[in-house]
């Protein structure tokens, strides 16, 4: 009995990446395959400044655009909940651990869950034989450390598995597809007192996923992300008053145009946070603003962020919720 499970992930992740991201998968990537699981944005913090923070990301959900930036971060333990409003995926969630050792750097894991709605599998005739579910792990290993007042390098291996859960009939493979990949990352401080930081990094270099067999392998979306980050110090400001504004460039490894992501934040006695952010891609011409808050007490960070596209109309717009915990 012949089925559609190697032949429907292709398209339920291609769409589930336009609900998120709009064409403008295709100017960060050039790529739309079951490997590029590896693009889904995650973190409320990250999310709401437009994912700007290649170079002044913190805390452990920056760590998937630059591994380097929890070098002089703190110890926490974060919880990413995301919803992406578009029909496919019905869970998205991620748990990652960050602990620095004095003089030494930064240890970070990270696990991601995914799963995709319920999907048809039929045979031959086009009759139903059971259902199944598209599920997969992401998991991540991450050292940094910093080199002096100013410098910081980190890197993150991860691993991806996609496997299914089918009731009734089903011809799942022997061995679940799974793959690993690796990013780099560095950080420099521009300014003495931090001021001014610019960042890159190097993501998802690795093997290309094996579904059915190697000329039907997926390569991995790789690609170079460059950003600045300037965290101004008005006179006139009370003290109370932080600001941080950010620019970075993504570019696919395999050529074609750059994508553009532009971001802020505005925060009150470090306690209350109001970002905002705009992804600009110019291959497709595509864009979208984000929104999010935050609030923060002395060990508990709650943030939340919206990004506002209206590819997702009658299902709502993508939404992400973070806990982070700093002890």
């Amino acid at each position: 009995m012949r089925r559609r499970l190697f032949r429907l992930p292709r398209w339920s992740f291609f769409w589930l990446f336009i609900a998120l991201n709009g064409a403008r998968l295709e100017a960060q990537t050039g790529v739309v395959s079951e490997a590029a699981q590896f693009l889904l944005p995650i973190g409320a913090r990250s999310l709401g400044a437009g994912q700007a923070v290649v170079a002044g990301g913190v805390g452990a959900d920056a760590i998937t655009w630059n591994p380097a930036v929890i070098s002089r971060g703190p110890r926490e333990f974060t919880f990413n909940l995301a919803n992406q409003a578009n029909g496919i995926a019905a869970t998205d969630a991620n748990v990652a651990l960050v602990w620095p050792v004095p003089h030494v750097g930064a240890f970070a894991v990270t696990i991601r869950y995914m799963v995709e709605q319920d999907q048809e599998s039929v045979n031959n005739s086009g009759i139903q034989t059971g259902t199944f579910a598209l599920n997969d792990i992401i998991a991540g290993a991450t050292f940094a450390a910093p080199f002096g007042n100013r410098f910081a390098a980190g890197f993150t291996l991860k691993f991806l598995q996609q496997g299914a859960n089918c009731t009734g009939a089903c011809d799942l493979p022997a061995f679940p597809p799974r793959t690993a990949g690796i990013d780099a990352g560095v950080q420099y401080f521009l300014m003495k007192d931090s001021s001014v930081a610019i960042g890159a990094s190097l993501l998802n270099a690795g093997l290309p996923l094996q579904v059915n067999d190697s000329p039907q392998a997926d390569p991995l979306p790789t690609r170079a992300d460059f950003g600045i980050s300037v965290t101004p110090k008005f006179s006139n400001a009370p003290k109370e008053l932080g600001t941080r504004f950010e620019a970075d460039i993504v570019k696919r490894v395999s050529g074609g145009g750059p994508g553009y992501r532009f971001g802020g934040e505005l925060s009150w006695q470090n306690q209350y946070v109001a970002r905002a952010g705009y992804e600009l891609y110019a291959l497709s011409g595509s864009s979208g603003p984000t929104v999010g808050v935050g609030l923060s007490t002395a060990k508990l960070k709650i943030d939340f962020a919206q990004m506002l596209t209206d590819l997702g109309v009658g299902l709502g717009k993508p939404t992400f919720l973070s806990l982070r915990y700093v002890f």
